[in-house]
Formats: C-alpha cells, sequence, structure tokens
C-alpha cells in the first residue's frame, strides 16, 4: 500500500524504518583500546552478560533503540513529538532482516509514486523490445519473438501477483489491528484449560488459605472472644471465567494494555451437563467465633455463600529487561464489578438469616465497597503492583545496614519543664512502622553520647530509614524530640557513608542533629562465569539467621488433663524463641489444638554463626494459673545443620514434654569486611577545605518592610547545624555585593554544606533569606588507589547563580551568586600490608573526661609512617619524595613533614577541657583569622568543664594567622554569650610545638585564660597543609588594617586670596567616606601641619581609595576647592609597620602634598549598630564578636595587628614578639605556676604600641609617634554597667551610655531594656580634647529619657603610665551603679 493509499485510509504515516545491514562478525581485537573476549565491563549489561564484540539479539542489527530499557523508549518518543502513535507504528514495522534502502539520486528528486521499483519493469520491457530488435536482425523469426514474449508474460504476472499480496497482507494487517482495537476476543481455550485444571487446584489453593488464615485471624483475635477459625472454606467446582479480552496494539513497544471481562458465577448452571450437576460443589466459607473462655465458651458459625462476582478489568503490563520482565502492573475496574453473596451471621446454614434481607442494608454494604476501592482501582484509579520488588519475597532480608550512632547536639526538648533524656529508634518506611532497634536512654543530656553500633536488616534499598530521637519520661508516654530521614537508595553507590551531620527536624524546624555513620552490607548473590559454572558465595561467619517455627505434631500425646480430672484434646499453645539468651520471637496461641500451626520466622543478624545458642519452649496458655511448659527444644546452630544434612531432619522431638515441632534454619552470608566504628566524626581527619566566594545576591526578601526599612543581609555557611563562616553584613541593601571568599574545612564528600542569607538583627534573632544547597559532588573527584586509598581531588571552579528556597525546599524571593572550589590536603601514601592488619573492633563506652589509650592513629601526621616500602642503606624506610596527589613533599632535617614550610592549611583544635574559679554554663569557641565562631562545643555546666571535642579551621597565611579560643557563658543566642575568657595564639608557634618531639594532641598543654582571674584551658593540636592552592592576593590578611594618616605639608599651593595667599584646609576621603580634616592655616601657600594625624579602619587596602583635597577657608561663603589627589597606599608602594612619605601632586597643578602613611595589618570587627561605616576596630582574635580586641587587657604577642614578619624590612615582629614570652612553658621549670603571676608575666611582656614603633624607628623606619597627651585619638570601649539604679515601677532601668567630648556627644550605645546589669560592649575611636570624657548613663523612656549617673573622666590621670585602662567607674550620685570601661590609644 503507497504512501497515499494510508492516508487515506486514515494510518498515521511515519518514517520508514532504518536498519543497519549485517555485518559478518570479526576476530575480536586485542589492542589496549578493545575488549577482549573474557573481559567483563559495565557495559555488557546492555549486551546480556557479553562481551561487547559479540552480536546478540535483533537490537545488535537495527537502529531502533532496545524497549527493555525505559529510558530509551521516552528519549525515542521524544524525538518523534511525544507522539505514541508513531512509536507504536516504528515498531510494529520493524523486521531485523529488512534490507537497506535504496538511496540514490532518483529517490531525492521523485516520490514514491514514480520510482519504487518502476526500473525493473522499464528494464524488463526494454529487454524484450532490444532482445526483438536483436533476434530480428540476426534473421530469426516468428518463433524467437514468441518466446521474448512468453518470457515478459511470466514476468508480469508474476510481478501483478506480488503487488496483489503486499496489497491483501496491509489490508489484512489494518482490519486485525482495527479489529484487535474494536472488537472482542473469545478466550474459550483458556477457560476449557481452567476448567480442568481447577479441579486439582482448588483443594489445594483452599489448604494454603485455611492454613495462611488461620495463622493471621490468631493474631487479629479481639481480647474479649476465645477464637476465631476459618473452619470451612471452598471455592467450589466452577472454576473462574474470562468471558472476552479486547487488546490495544497501538501503544509503546515495552507496554502490554488489555480489557478483561472476568467472572466467578458459581451458581449459574446453564453451561453445565447434567454429569457436571451431579458432582457440583458451591462455594462456602464458615467462620466459627467462639465466645466465652474454656469449656464455657461456644462456637458461634458464620456462613458466606452464593458468592457471584464479574467486572470488566483494563490491565496494562509494562516491560522492563530483568526477569521476570514485567515491571509493573496496573489494574482499573473500568465499571462498577457486580458482587452478589448470601451472608448468615447466625443460625448456620439450617436456620441462618441472610442480613442482606434487611431493607437497606444490602445497598449500604455495596456502597461502602464502592467507596473503599474507588479511590483505590475504579477508572481513571489505577492500582499499580511493582513486580520489582515482589520478584523476591518482601519478607526476605537481602542486606544489612549498620548505624553507628556517635552523639547528638543541641537537641530541643518539646517540654519546657523537666530534663532531657534522649534515645534513638530506627524505623523503616515510617515511624508508624516496628522499631528495628533502639538505642540506650542518655539521662539528663541536650547533648548525649552513645558510641553504639545497630544492625538493621532490611530487604531493599527502596525505603527510607528514619530516627526517631525520643525523650523517655517517667510515669507517661515517651515525647518525640524530632525525627531524621535517611533515603537508603543513596547506598547504592556510596555503601559507607561516614562522617554524617544529620539534622533532626521538628515540624519543618531544626532542633538539633546528630552524629553518625551508616554503612550497607548486602548479601551476595551468585555469580556465574563465562562458561555458566556458579561460584559459591563466600564463606563468613556474620550473616543473616532465618529461623522459622511451623507447627506442632501430638503435642501433649494428644490429649491433656483439664480441670477436675476432665480431659480434653485441645490445647491453647504458643512457642517462645531465644537466640543466645535473648528472646526474639513469641507466637500468638493457637486455640483448641494438640497440632498448632503458627508459621512464624524471625531474622536476625549474627556476627559469629558458630556461637548461635537457640531455644524453642512451647507453653500451655492456662487461664487460671500459671502457663505450663509443654516441650523444650534447644542446640547450637552449628549442631542443628549437622544433624539436617546427616539424617535430613525437618520435625524434631521435644524434650520436657511429648510432641514434634516443625522447625527450619536458613543462613545468608554477609561479609561484613573490616567495619571499624572506634574513630568518631569528631575525629574525623579533613580530606581537603571548601572556598566559597560570596560574590552578591539580587532581589532579596525585605523582612523589614513594616518598620520602613530594608534588610541587612549576610551570607553564612553551615555544616549541619553549625556555623562555620559568614560574611559581613550590608545594612539596608536588598542587592548586596560582599565580595568575600570564605573557607569551610570537610571530612567527607558526603558532608554537604548549606548557604543561607539571613537578615542581621541587633536585637532580636537573625531571620531567614533563603537558602540553597552545596553538593560536595559537584567539586571533589573520588577515586581509588591500587591500594584501596582514597584520592580526593578538585573538579573545576564552579560559578553559580541560584534561586533561594526556603527550609520547606520551595522557591522563595531572591537568588545567590557565588562560585566553590575544592582544595585537598597533604595525603601520605599508606602502607601496602596496612588493610591486612585492619580488625574489626566494637565501639566502646566512655565516660565523659576519660582518656582514651594513645595508638597509631592518634600520631601526629608528622610521626606517622610514610607508607613506602623502599629501604635506605641503613635499613630504615625511605622517605616519599610526593604525596598521593604528586605534591611534593617538605622535610625538616629530622624527616619529619615540614608543616611551618606550608603556607596554608587546616588546624585542628582538640579542647579538652576549660577550668573556671567560678560555676558556670559554658562553651567553647575556635576561631582563626576572623571574629565570628568557626566551630562551637556543646555546653557544659561546672567549674571544670570536660569538652573532648575536636574543631578546625582554615589556615589562610601562616605569617600572619592566629587561633583563638574563648571560653563564652551559654545562650541560645550567640550574640548573647558572654565571653568567660580566651586564649590567643600564633599559628607559626602552634606549629613548632607540634613538631617538637613527644607531643601528643590527645594531651595537649595548658594555657592560661585572659580576662579569667586563675581561670585555664587544655588544648590540643594537629595540622594538614593544603595543597593545589593559591591565594588571591585581595585575601591576604596584610591588607586589612588600619592606615594612619599624618598630613606633613603642601608646597606651591594656588593663590584663593587678594593678598596672593590661601588659607588651605585639607580633608581626607576614604571609599567617599569623610574621615579627616584638619585645621587650616592663615595666609600661606606652603602649609606645615602640627599633629594632623589620624587612624582609619581599611578592610582591603587593595580596593579602598584614600583621597585627599585641599581647600582655602572662607570666612563668608563657601570654601574654593584648590586642588586634590589620590594617596596610594597598596602593598606593592606601602610595606607593613614601614612609614613612608608620599609627595602626590595636586589636580589642576595646584601644588603637592606630602603626607605619612603607616600601614599594620590588623583584624577588624563591624560594628553591629549604627553606620555602614566601621566605627570599631580591633586586635587580631577579639573577644566577642562584637567586641574591640584592642580594648583587651593584654595583647598576646604583643604584636599590632597579625604579628607577622616586616616585609622588605627583615624584622620579623611575631618572632620577636613572642621570643620571651614562653607561652607553651618551654623553659619553666614548673608549668604550673600561679595564674596571676603568669597574667602579670604577659603583661609585662607584651609590646605596647608606643614600644612598637620604638622599635621601628630603631630599625631605620620612619614612624611617627604615637602621642598619649591629652588630644590622643583613644579607643573607647563601654563594656556594661552593673548595681544601675532602678528608675521604673517594675524595678528595672532600660539603660543606655551616652559619652560626651566637650559640648558634642560623640558616642551613644544601644538600649538593654528591663535589666539593672546592661552589657553593652560598644567600641568607638574619638579624638579627646584635653583628655576629659563625660560619661552619662540614661533610662530610655517614651516621652522624655531620664539621667541615672554619670561619671567625668581625665584620661591625662587615667592613662599617665601610657598603659591601656581596663576599669569599673562609680557613678553619681553614689547610689547610680557603676561603669565598666575600656580605654586605650589608638595607633
Amino acid at each position: 500500500m503507497s504512501s497515499e493509499d494510508k492516508q487515506e485510509a486514515g494510518a498515521p504515516v511515519v518514517p520508514d524504518i532504518v536498519v543497519q545491514k549485517t555485518e559478518p562478525i570479526q576476530e575480536p581485537s586485542t589492542s589496549p583500546s578493545s575488549p577482549v573476549p573474557g573481559e567483563f565491563k559495565d557495559k555488557r549489561e546492555r549486551n546480556h552478560g557479553l562481551p561487547e564484540w559479540y552480536k546478540v539479539g535483533w537490537t545488535a542489527f537495527s537502529e531502533l533503540p532496545d524497549p527493555a530499557f525505559e529510558e530509551n523508549v521516552d528519549g525515542f518518543k521524544k524525538e518523534l513529538n511525544d507522539s505514541t502513535e508513531a512509536v507504536a507504528a516504528k515498531y510494529s514495522t520493524a523486521r531485523p532482516d529488512k534490507p537497506v534502502e535504496h538511496t540514490d539520486m532518483l529517490s531525492q528528486y521523485l516520490s514514491e509514486a514514480y520510482y519504487g521499483e518502476w526500473y525493473h519493469n522499464a528494464g524488463a520491457l526494454f529487454v524484450a523490445v532490444a532482445s526483438t530488435w536483436i533476434q530480428t536482425k540476426l534473421g530469426g523469426g516468428l518463433m524467437g519473438c514468441l518466446v521474448i514474449g512468453a518470457f515478459l508474460g511470466t514476468y508480469y504476472q508474476t510481478s501483478l501477483r506480488r503487488m496483489r499480496r503486499n496489497i491483501r497482507d496491509d489490508i489484512h494487517r489494518e482490519m486485525m489491528q482495527t479489529r484487535l482495537s474494536n472488537d472482542l476476543e473469545s478466550a474459550e481455550w483458556i477457560n476449557n484449560f481452567m476448567s480442568k485444571f481447577w479441579l486439582i487446584y482448588e483443594p489445594n489453593l483452599s489448604a494454603q488459605i485455611i492454613s495462611t488464615a488461620d495463622a493471621i485471624l490468631i493474631e487479629s483475635t479481639p481480647s474479649f472472644l476465645d477464637s476465631i477459625r476459618l473452619s470451612t472454606f471452598t471455592l467450589g467446582t466452577k472454576a473462574p471465567r474470562i468471558e472476552a479480552i479486547k487488546t490495544y496494539p497501538r501503544t509503546e513497544p515495552n507496554v502490554v494494555m488489555m480489557d478483561w471481562k472476568v467472572s466467578f458465577v458459581p451458581n449459574d448452571v446453564t453451561d453445565l451437563t447434567p454429569r457436571d450437576l451431579e458432582s457440583k460443589v458451591n462455594p462456602k466459607i464458615v467462620l466459627t467465633i467462639r465466645v466465652g473462655k474454656g469449656m464455657i465458651g461456644a462456637g458461634m458459625p458464620i456462613l458466606l455463600e452464593d458468592i457471584a462476582f464479574s467486572g470488566n478489568m483494563r490491565l496494562k503490563f509494562k516491560f522492563y529487561n530483568e526477569f521476570p520482565h514485567i515491571k509493573t502492573i496496573e489494574a482499573s475496574f473500568l465499571d462498577t464489578p457486580m458482587i452478589e453473596y448470601s451472608l448468615k451471621p447466625v443460625g448456620g446454614e439450617t436456620f441462618g438469616f441472610d442480613i442482606n434481607n434487611i431493607p437497606g442494608l444490602e445497598s449500604f454494604i455495596k456502597d461502602q465497597i464502592n467507596a473503599t476501592l474507588g479511590p483505590m482501582m475504579y477508572a481513571p484509579n489505577v492500582y499499580t503492583v511493582d513486580m520489582t520488588g515482589n520478584a523476591a519475597s518482601l519478607d526476605d532480608k537481602n542486606g544489612v545496614v549498620a548505624v553507628t550512632l556517635y552523639s547528638g547536639s543541641n537537641l530541643k526538648a518539646v517540654d519546657f519543664f523537666g530534663s532531657l533524656d534522649p534515645y534513638v529508634s530506627f524505623h523503616l518506611g515510617s515511624v508508624q512502622n516496628e522499631a528495628l532497634s533502639v538505642s540506650k536512654c542518655i539521662e539528663d543530656s541536650s547533648n548525649p553520647k552513645w558510641n553504639e553500633s545497630h544492625y538493621l536488616l532490611i530487604n531493599t534499598l527502596n525505603e527510607e530509614l528514619v530516627f526517631q530521637v525520643m525523650d523517655r519520661n517517667s510515669g507517661r508516654k515517651d515525647t518525640a524530640v524530632g525525627t531524621i530521614t535517611v533515603a537508603l537508595k543513596d547506598l547504592e553507590e556510596t555503601p559507607s557513608m561516614e562522617g554524617l551531620n544529620l539534622v533532626v527536624m521538628r515540624q519543618g524546624k531544626p532542633v538539633g542533629e546528630i552524629k553518625a555513620d551508616i554503612r550497607h552490607f548486602a548479601v551476595p548473590k551468585p555469580e556465574k562465569k563465562e562458561d555458566g559454572t556458579v561460584l559459591p558465595l563466600p564463606e563468613s561467619n556474620s550473616g543473616i539467621l532465618r529461623f522459622s517455627v511451623l507447627d506442632c505434631q501430638e503435642l501433649g500425646g494428644g490429649t491433656k488433663k483439664g480441670a477436675f480430672g476432665l480431659l480434653k484434646s485441645d490445647i491453647d499453645s504458643y512457642a517462645v524463641v531465644t537466640i543466645n539468651g535473648r528472646e526474639k520471637l513469641r507466637t500468638k496461641t493457637f486455640k483448641r489444638s494438640a497440632n498448632p500451626t503458627w508459621n512464624k520466622f524471625v531474622d536476625v543478624f549474627v556476627a559469629n554463626k558458630d556461637e548461635v545458642d537457640i531455644s524453642v519452649t512451647v507453653w500451655n496458655a492456662n487461664e487460671f494459673t500459671d502457663d505450663t511448659v509443654m516441650g523444650r527444644w534447644n542446640a547450637s546452630y552449628k549442631a542443628m545443620q549437622e544433624e539436617i544434612e546427616k539424617d535430613g531432619h525437618d520435625y524434631w522431638n521435644l524434650k520436657d514434654g511429648t510432641g514434634r515441632i516443625h522447625l527450619t534454619a536458613t543462613w545468608k552470608p554477609v561479609p561484613m569486611g573490616a567495619m571499624d566504628g572506634s574513630t568518631s566524626f569528631a575525629d574525623a581527619p579533613p580530606i581537603g577545605v571548601v572556598r566559597v566566594k560570596m560574590h552578591s545576591a539580587k532581589d532579596l526578601k525585605n523582612v523589614e518592610a513594616l518598620s520602613g526599612g530594608k534588610s541587612d543581609p549576610y551570607a553564612r555557611i553551615l555544616s549541619g547545624m553549625m556555623v562555620r563562616a559568614q560574611t559581613d553584613y550590608i545594612l539596608d541593601n536588598l542587592d548586596p555585593v560582599w565580595n568575600q571568599a570564605l573557607y569551610v574545612p570537610v571530612h567527607s564528600i558526603r558532608e554537604d554544606l548549606l548557604l543561607e542569607v539571613m537578615d542581621y538583627n541587633d536585637i532580636q534573632k537573625d531571620k531567614t533569606l533563603g537558602i540553597t544547597n552545596l553538593i560536595l559532588k559537584d567539586i571533589i573527584q573520588e577515586t581509588m588507589t591500587e591500594d584501596d586509598q582514597v584520592i580526593y581531588t578538585g573538579r573545576d571552579t564552579l560559578k553559580r547563580t541560584v534561586d533561594l528556597q526556603n527550609h520547606e525546599h520551595t522557591k522563595t524571593k531572591g537568588t545567590l551568586s557565588y562560585e566553590v572550589s575544592f582544595h585537598p590536603t597533604l595525603e601520605l601514601a599508606k602502607e601496602k600490608d596496612q588493610a591486612e592488619t585492619d580488625t574489626e573492633k566494637e565501639i566502646k563506652e566512655t565516660a565523659v573526661g576519660e582518656q582514651p589509650p594513645a595508638t597509631d592513629a592518634a600520631k601526629p601526621e608528622s610521626e606517622a609512617t610514610n607508607g613506602s616500602t623502599e629501604q635506605t642503606e641503613n635499613g630504615t624506610p625511605a622517605l616519599p619524595e610526593k604525596d598521593i596527589h604528586g605534591e611534593l613533599i617538605k622535610y625538616t632535617a629530622d624527616n619529619k613533614v615540614d608543616n611551618i614550610a606550608y603556607n596554608h592549611g587546616i588546624l585542628s583544635v582538640i579542647v579538652i577541657q576549660a577550668k573556671l574559679q567560678e560555676r558556670e554554663r559554658a562553651c567553647a569557641s575556635i576561631m582563626i583569622d576572623t571574629n565570628d565562631a568557626q566551630y562551637t562545643t556543646a555546653p557544659l555546666k561546672g567549674t571544670v568543664l570536660p569538652f573532648h571535642e575536636t574543631g578546625d579551621a582554615f589556615v589562610k597565611e601562616m605569617d600572619f594567622s592566629h587561633v583563638t579560643v574563648q571560653v563564652r557563658e551559654w545562650s541560645e543566642s550567640e550574640k548573647e554569650r558572654r565571653v568567660l575568657g580566651r586564649v590567643n595564639l600564633p599559628v607559626r608557634d602552634v606549629l613548632r610545638k607540634i613538631a617538637e618531639d613527644g607531643y601528643d594532641h590527645t594531651v595537649g598543654a595548658s594555657y592560661p585564660l585572659l580576662d579569667c582571674t586563675g581561670g585555664s584551658i587544655q588544648l590540643g593540636f594537629k595540622f594538614k597543609p593544603i595543597i593545589h592552592y593559591q591565594m588571591d592576593p585581595a585575601e591576604s590578611l596584610e591588607n586589612q588594617g588600619n592606615l594612619t594618616v599624618t598630613a606633613v605639608r603642601a608646597q606651591n599651593l594656588k593663590a584663593a586670596d587678594r593678598s596672593g595667599t590661601s588659607d588651605p584646609y585639607i580633608v581626607f576621603h576614604l571609599d567617599e567616606a569623610k574621615v579627616h580634616k584638619t585645621e587650616p592655616i592663615k595666609k600661606t601657600l606652603n602649609p606645615v601641619f602640627k599633629n594632623e594625624k589620624f587612624t582609619a579602619p581599611v578592610m582591603n587596602r587593595t580596593v579602598s581609595v584614600l583621597k585627599a583635597s585641599v581647600f582655602d577657608w572662607e570666612q563668608i561663603g563657601s570654601d574654593t576647592l584648590l586642588g586634590e589627589c589620590s594617596i596610594p597606599f597598596a602593598g606593592d608602594v606601602l610595606e607593613s609597620f614601614g612609614a613612608r612619605d608620599f609627595e602626590l601632586p595636586l589636580s589642576n597643578n595646584a601644588g603637592s602634598l606630602t603626607v605619612r602613611l603607616l600601614w599594620q595589618p590588623q583584624l577588624l570587627a563591624r560594628k553591629r549598630t549604627g553606620t555602614s561605616l566601621f566605627s570599631a576596630t580591633t586586635r587580631i582574635f577579639t573577644g566577642a564578636p562584637q567586641n574591640a580586641l584592642g580594648a583587651s587587657k593584654t595583647i598576646v604577642g604583643g604584636g599590632i595587628g597579625a604579628g607577622g614578619k616586616v616585609l622588605g624590612a627583615g624584622i620579623d615582629v611575631l618572632e620577636s614578639g613572642f621570643s620571651k614570652l614562653n607561652v607553651f612553658g618551654k623553659s619553666s621549670s614548673n608549668d604550673s605556676a600561679p595564674p596571676a603571676a603568669t597574667e602579670s608575666f604577659m603583661t609585662r611582656s607584651s609590646m605596647s604600641t608606643t614600644s612598637l614603633q620604638s622599635s621601628l624607628q630603631d630599625a631605620g623606619n620612619d614612624a611617627a609617634s604615637i602621642q598619649t597627651d591629652g588630644n590622643s585619638t583613644y579607643q573607647i570601649t563601654l563594656v556594661e554597667g552593673r548595681n544601675i539604679k532602678a528608675m521604673d515601677r517594675g524595678g528595672t532601668s532600660d539603660p543606655y551610655a551616652r559619652v560626651r567630648i566637650g559640648n558634642k556627644v560623640a558616642y551613644k550605645t544601644k538600649c538593654i531594656k528591663k535589666t539593672l546589669s546592661p552589657v553593652w560592649n560598644e567600641s568607638f575611636l574619638a579624638k579627646v580634647d584635653n583628655g576629659k570624657l563625660d560619661i552619662k548613663v540614661k533610662d530610655k523612656n517614651t516621652l522624655s529619657d531620664v539621667d541615672i549617673g554619670d561619671v567625668n573622666v581625665d584620661l591625662t590621670q587615667l592613662m599617665q603610665s601610657g598603659a591601656p585602662y581596663d576599669g569599673w567607674l562609680k557613678l553619681s550620685p553614689s547610689d547610680a551603679g557603676e561603669i565598666h570601661v575600656r580605654i586605650e590609644a589608638a595607633s
């Protein structure tokens, strides 16, 4: 049939199928790039397990995709414009042996109607004419022409017959497809088969149903009934029928869809013969319900008969490539099915009354049935059966999930009163399902430590594992704290998920986190070799034991003595199974039978099958006395298996009684390997650092619209629930630009991070503006060496702009732009025999504060074996030149890894314990090169706080980096965590301590806490260098700090006055913000400025712009701009700690300006209130994030700023600052010196600002000395108040502090509501005229504020020695209270 004919017939026209030409099988290539016979690769899955060079099945000869793979069909369907008809047409004409289409020049210009096979006919005619002409020329006669004509006629007849046959086949095929789609087919052949097969199969089917139903009924018998027994069950002698079948051929190649009309009408006798009628048995189901107890009870039969059913069902089968090749079956009723029955609940068969005769009851029951089945399988609803899960028994346990539960942190109880006593239960699918295992309960702790392993048996990875954290209560029901859901599907790709930080969720909100490892160990499956032989399963002593208790025979000898000496034959029995002394299974009681059937089994994980002891006890349940033992059986699993192999036992004689019990045991080996759960996540070494550069955000949600403002956004990175890094916030901006790089160490490729944009609030809790997930697998490549050592390398840097989501993972307003990369740690190769020495270990519970024994794994990396098997001449192992990433390893003279030689790395800080003078509930925070905590421990309460936690952070620059550990008063809000004490250490000195012989990080060393009299903290350290990393110069710590500018002179200025002179003064702007103005100098063109100096904080000098504008002062009118210039102070023109003069030309040829610049690298803390200008600076490592560190009592190391090298000057300030300090107690003979003496010694040893300037001058630097007279610039910190006078009726005040210098208010703190002990912790810089300060504390009111008290401060008297002041000042009047201030001269 031609294309035009098909169009007229209405059939869809699709392109012809292009089939590859069959090629002879060639010999397989043996080149390295080609697979060879016997080589197994993953790609063979689609070649049926055979090597790639075999051609298997029709798909090897066709270009059509293999329909066994659903993704192939979906992709092919999209190519055909999502047309199911087109896909069906493609496959319906598919033939593997179809010849390849002829493509010639004519086919490009002529349609199918003209070319087809027309040239065959034309050729035949041409040959006939030419042959006739030639034979005539050669003298042939009529006979030759007749012969040629006969050949031509035969050819024509054959061609015409072929065409007619093709037309008939096409018409027949189209008619058959139409018939299949529209007509119903009879299925009498299968009905005839079923009528004979049913007579044989039905008795066995009924027996199986009774046996199964009885076992179920004893499980669900209500307590007020004695028993429920399915005493009679038969489906009759007439088999179910398939009345008609309708098939839909136009479906996808992997789908078969049919409509079946099915019926089961046993009472229809029209199709039965008289002989069949004589032997006909109707269906009958009798359910006997026994009411009462013992001999007093009576049975009540419930009869169900005259059953009839018919319906029209649509079945849809979807196929795939694995056995049983049916992926899903979808079933639905196209019409409401007909259901008829007769139900007689009382009276039985003789006097029974059919309840359907009650008016309205029959229709009510049918309506209830339809209401139940309708949403499930009445069209268009379908009931789907997933055959992939049903291919094996749903009860088969196919693997073990080992969960190592370490600890929880910051768990929040539901109850406001009482303690939190947490434990964890494990469930599959839902918390409503039975718990697979339950952890121990930790009393009175929101930060529990379990350190235990649980082995959970599963049958598929297509489920979810649910952790439910519970709070145990006494005298009432336990309450749920929250849940964690883990998709077991992830274990298919990565069977071992270690170092997980699992967030506990309650009603969509995080309420804590749990640290755990999850590993999957699958039951091994038989493997086939190429020759077809099956490899035996690996031997393993660990595995899954399925123990089944099926039934008993002749229990109690068939009779049992009842009450009052009467005999009865019925026994109410149940069985109890114990394995290794623990009860694992207790069956339900099987009532009134000496041959009970339980059909119950239990699956148990066994660590060592040679040590399994099994015991079964059969009990008789007595109503009025204690239960009695009917018999016992016990044996080891090993002895049981030996007896089964020897004698083939199924039934075992009971001891201590009579009867036999039917038992079976099945073993599935599960090799567990070297599962070692002894290393907790907290101790897991970092694998590298993730660098996230937060560029910007756009169109953020405005959560402050009601107050008339805008959001103050900042971005942060969370690992689990812990904030690991965050940017500065930007005030009143919905399109912030941060351009700030954050670094987060990671310990596992599965330690995914969360990026969150927050709105900063000064007093209230910060609000979230949106989140997005960062999957580490996107930036980390994980590979395995030949020695089974994992190598982590970074992928290409990712640049992303993502839509933000809320915590419910639905889209919210705003986008976030960032770039992310991964940089690995230096990793030495393992010893080749190290894997062989790994053994299984059990996790042991350790008490808080207990020190674990030192092991090889606990040794610092610098002391670890370097993993080389090569030997030197003296027999010692040779040192490897490169690590597993190919990075050259730097060594010290004593052949240790030279950590100090690496400029970047990850410093792990082990916070062992802290000692305080007073009892506090406190935590410890770790910070490196930042003012925000990068790791915070769980809070503890007491004077001795045994934290025993490990946190880490990235060291960006070895020369400048310091590590700070703060002990802070615990509060749910980080802003309210008051610093109790702190310790600041240069990282370079820490690494020198690590490199010392005998250093043990698990013991560490004790350090005095600054600002905490008598306090100390015990710390240990580990360090891993970072490789494949080049720091952006703009991120250098040397680019952040304080710039001191001194106006020296100006020359050859323009004359702006009539007298030919000017009255010049200078205005300095930093990043377009005015920072200083000099005093005008009258009538000169060459002014020389005196004491015109200021210090300005600079976040990044590579992008900041300092501008000087010279004006002529006018008494009347506006001042005249004489000229201006930009002042460079980048690192290439101005060295750190070195003062330098710059003579700069002014614009418009207005002369020149000479300034002196001094750059001091420092870590700056942004002030949390006020404007966007930095109004508070801090020295390296502050106390709280809001505190000014420069206001501290001592500066450890004495270095202003980061304490790094004086670049270009050859002076190592860090080294000189610490050469006298004895921070680590190296030269002291008594490590336990009195804290007060230690603090005094450190104070004397620390270098003040003046002494540092002196040392710089001695080195040849022209640094200006810092004045300490009455006109100096000071850094003033208003810390807190105490015993403030109550001004309100409630006995409290709303105090704030105001500082006045001269006649101007210099600073005002925030107001602290309803307190007499306010904590401000606010700092500012100010130039103090004549050294006079007026500090006043006021009470905030709605109408007018009220004075509480004030104090006048004379700095010339308070700071005579030049040392910083830190103390309490009494307010006047005497009952007004006191205020705590810190004051120091600014550099």
